[in-house]
């Protein structure tokens, strides 16, 4: 963390809701698009954020050290998708819905999609523990000890399940890899 940021998190623990906005605006799309992630559903995910920021914006004056501040964030944000998934929202869910584009195209464009929706659905059906630290690993560009400390694991365990989901992604999509296999 910058130390502009550790001074908007000092700022924001006395009250200071400049400061905190200034916070929301750095880490909003980084927190929605994680929930988005793991929830399948960008609807869900934005009122999930909102929750978060919520909890975030009572609970920071307890924030013991300045510099956790983005792991406590995405910690509160998986204890909300852990709620949420128990909860009843979460059952009139089904995972992402794919639309097939109707537009003709080159057939490395076709490839491609069929690639990415390969992709998402494999990111979607991959068991909770490997879904969280990859989409922090690969949408929030999260170190594995940043990782560690959201998920209260070791830094090496964060670094094993990284590997495992991203060995799990590869045996999913190795058709789009290799066209002579399909």
């Amino acid at each position: 963390m910058e130390d502009h940021e550790r001074e908007f998190v000092r700022r924001a623990r006395a009250g200071d809701r400049v400061a905190f906005a200034a916070l929301v605006d750095r880490y909003w799309n980084l927190v929605r698009a994680w929930l988005a992630g793991l929830t399948g559903w960008h609807d869900e995910a934005e009122d999930l954020a909102q929750e978060v920021f919520l909890k975030a914006w009572v609970g920071l004056p307890t924030l013991a050290d300045e510099a956790a501040f983005v792991a406590w964030l995405f910690r509160i944000a998986r204890n909300e998708f852990l709620a949420f998934s128990r909860s009843q929202r979460s059952v009139r869910r089904h995972g992402l819905s794919e639309t097939p584009d109707a537009r003709p195209g080159p057939p490395e464009q076709a490839q491609e999609a069929e690639g990415a929706a390969a992709l998402r659905t494999a990111i979607a059906t991959l068991p909770l523990i490997y879904r969280e630290v990859y989409l922090l690993w690969t949408h929030d560009s999260m170190s594995y000890p940043e990782i560690a400390r959201v998920l209260n694991i070791t830094e090496e365990v964060a670094r094993w399940r990284v590997c495992e989901a991203r060995r799990r992604l590869a045996c999913a999509v190795q058709p789009f890899w290799e066209p002579d296999s399909r």
